[in-house]
This record gives C-alpha cells, structure tokens and sequence, in this order.
C-alpha cells in the first residue's frame, strides 16, 4: 500500500517550485525566493528538493572547512595529514522522504516469514553453514560477503582513504600534527598514547585549564585549538558549549560552531514520533490480541513502537540474555538449529499473519507518512533560513581561500 499523500495545492507548489529554481536569491528550494506554499502545503518534490540541497551545502561547507584546516596546518610545516580527518562523502540525491518501510523492519511479509522466518537464524554460528543462506543474503539484498574486504571496518573498509603515508611517521611527529590540528588540550586525551610514559596530561576544558560547569559532567570537551579553531574563527561568530541535559546516564559537554540544523532538531523529531506512536496504539492493541489468540501470549510493545523479537531469539539461539523484556520462551522450546530455526519460522508465520489480519503494515505505514510529512512541513521555513546561513558561510570560506 502506498501511502497516501496530502497534497492539496500540488500543482501551484510545484510551479512555484519551478520558479525558484531558476533563481538566485536565497530563501527557499535551491537558494531560490521563498515559496508562498512553504510551510502551509504539503508537496513532495519540493521538501525533497529541500532535503538534498541541505546534504550539499553540509557537504561543501565539510570540504571548505578541510580545505582552510590544511592550508593552516602546511603554513606551519605539516605537509603530511591524518586523511581520516579530511575524509568525505558526497551525499546521494533522495528521489522521496522516506520508504514505506521506514516505520520499521521486524513485521515480515508472509510469504517471506514462511521462507526465512524473521532471518535471525541467519546471525548466528550454526546458521552460517545452512543451505538457505545465500539465498537469503540474495534476499535480503547482500553483496559482498560479511567478511571481506569492501564490509570491514564497519561496513566502509572499501571507501576508507589511504592513510599509510600519515601513519607512517613517527608517534612524536602525528602527536604534534594533532596538537597543530585541534590544539594541546584535546590532542593530549585523544592522541596522548602515541608518546607513552611522556604523555603530558590530559584535562577537560578550555586551552588554558578546565572548564568548571558546575554540574556533574562524565566528560567535557576541550575548547577547539589549533587550525581547527583558526577555521572556526574565519567562519562562525557562535562557538559555543553544548550541555547534554540532566538526568541522563551519560552527561557530556560538546562544542559546535556551525548554525543548528532544523532537520536535526530532536524536539521536532520527538514531536513526530509521538505523533506516530499515537496513531499506532489502537492497533497495536489488536496485533497483541491477535498474537495471544495464536497461543502467543505475554507480548508488549515498547518504548520505540516495535516488540523486543531480537531479545527473545537472541535467548532460543544463545541462551538467558541480560534484558528480559519479553515473554518466556515455552519450557518445551528446541535445543537443536533445526528444531530452533523451525520455531522461529513458525513464530514469524503466525505474526505475519495477524500483521495481515489487523491491517498493521498499512496502519503503520500511512501512520509514520502522516507523521514525517507534518515534520517537514513544520521545520520547512526554519531550513530554508539555515540554508541561507550555510550559504552565507561558504561565501565566507572561499574569500578566506582566496585570501
């Protein structure tokens, strides 16, 4: 099912689309002038073109600030850098928001919970010599296999940049490149191994000691030193300290410079997750009647709108788990692969069964669009004012470039 979109207005958002895009003066999609639709009319192509003119300018404003952080650090003599630093990705263009499956992944279709189950047989030691997997990788969309090359390092060994030449050098030579970098107070807690038992002392803070919050801190970060803060001085006027609230289990203190991201604004995004969950409860209800109706009793959704099926299986295939926020397993639950991957394939069954009966997928699908769509809209004017400001910044860093 696909969701459907509220699209009212569509074809006047859509010319007027066209029109800014075929200007140049800030303000709305592609630094064209405000849409009048911004913020009233949901209309896809334009809040896509808003998300992926976003992801350049991010990804322009990250070279330029490489760039100004490299010419610093060769006018004091270092020629050689730490290219995990000054490594990027050029973002690739949405075609949509979402994907109807952003909701989530742990309701399977039928047929595929029929053939795979919910494929965690397929995570552990047993499951690697079963006839069904590769067909199952093929399923799933798997290349390259777990272990090779192009998935190591956690899934980007491949698009890692060379950095032999960097670490090449001596342990003396890459801790004073990063003191060059970021400045003494961060170099000697991040890199401070490098020179052993002559580490100089690392300490939260600011360059010239440590900053006292007057909180209970687990850790703060040091003020930005070095060629890092020369760049953040030719471009930001809002350096600032950014405390974790309180309450949390980890409580830290980080520094930004560059201007809040609305999209990234977590308030918002609670906001239409909430929105979401909201909108789910009536059938989750039913999902759970359904499921207890199967002789599944005992399941409850949790805080993130999914059920803990990763917990219950991680206990069939391994064994007692640390959390244990779901049902018991039957006490005459296999011992054997076999036996254990037929439970799971059985249990996935049922529950794409009543996923069907209840009309879940849909629920949740047309739940989570209604949601994200309302977010965009909401934060859509605030974009496209940040935008401006990334713009802004650019202009600054390529006459500190030319400079």
């Amino acid at each position: 099912m696909q969701p459907r979109i509220r699209a009212a207005g569509a074809l006047i958002a859509a010319l007027a689309l066209a029109t800014a895009a075929c200007t140049d003066d800030g303000g709305g999609p592609a630094g064209g002038p405000a849409d009048p639709d911004a913020g009233e009319v949901f209309e896809e192509d334009r809040l896509v073109t808003m998300v992926n003119e976003s992801a350049r300018l991010l990804y322009e404003l990250e070279n330029a600030e490489n760039r100004i952080v490299q010419n610093c650090l060769e006018r004091e003599g270092f020629t050689v850098h730490d290219q995990l630093w000054f490594s990027t990705v050029e973002p690739e263009a949405q075609d949509a928001l979402y994907s109807a499956g952003d909701w989530g992944d742990w309701l399977p279709e039928s047929a595929e919970a029929a053939e795979y189950g919910l494929g965690v047989w397929a995570t552990t030691a047993e499951g690697q010599a079963d006839e069904d997997l590769d067909a199952y990788r093929e399923h799933q969309g798997f290349t390259a296999d777990a272990g090779s090359p192009e998935t190591a390092a956690g899934g980007g060994g491949a698009n890692l940049p060379d950095n032999g030449e960097f670490e090449a050098l001596s342990p003396q030579d890459r801790y004073d490149w990063y003191v060059a970098f970021y400045g003494e107070a961060t170099a000697a807690g991040e890199n401070g191994h490098l020179l052993g038992d002559d580490a100089p002392e690392a300490a939260d803070g600011g360059s010239g000691g440590e900053i006292d919050l007057g909180g209970d801190f687990d850790y703060v970060q040091p003020e930005p030193g070095g060629c890092q803060r020369e760049m953040i001085d030719a471009l930001y006027d809002d350096l600032r300290l950014v405390e974790d609230p309180e309450g949390g289990e980890y409580r830290s203190a980080n520094w930004a410079w560059r201007p809040d991201n609305p999209m990234d604004d977590f308030a918002s995004i609670e906001e239409a997750d909430i929105a979401y969950r909201e909108a789910l409860a009536p059938v989750q209800g039913e999902l759970i009647d359904c499921l207890e109706g199967k002789g599944r009793s005992g399941w409850e959704f949790d805080e993130e709108g999914t059920l803990p099926l990763s917990d219950y299986f991680y206990e069939l295939y391994e064994g007692a788990a640390d959390v244990h926020d779901h049902p018991d397993l039957p006490d005459d639950a296999p011992a054997d692969y076999e036996g254990k991957k037929a439970f799971e394939i059985a249990f996935a069954v049922d529950l794409a069964a009543c996923g069907d009966e209840t009309g879940y997928r849909d629920t949740a699908e047309q739940a989570w669009a209604d949601s994200r769509n309302d977010h965009y809209l909401a934060i859509e004017t605030d974009v496209y004012a940040w935008q401006d400001e990334i713009r802004s910044n650019l202009e600054t860093a390529q006459q500190v470039l030319e400079s």
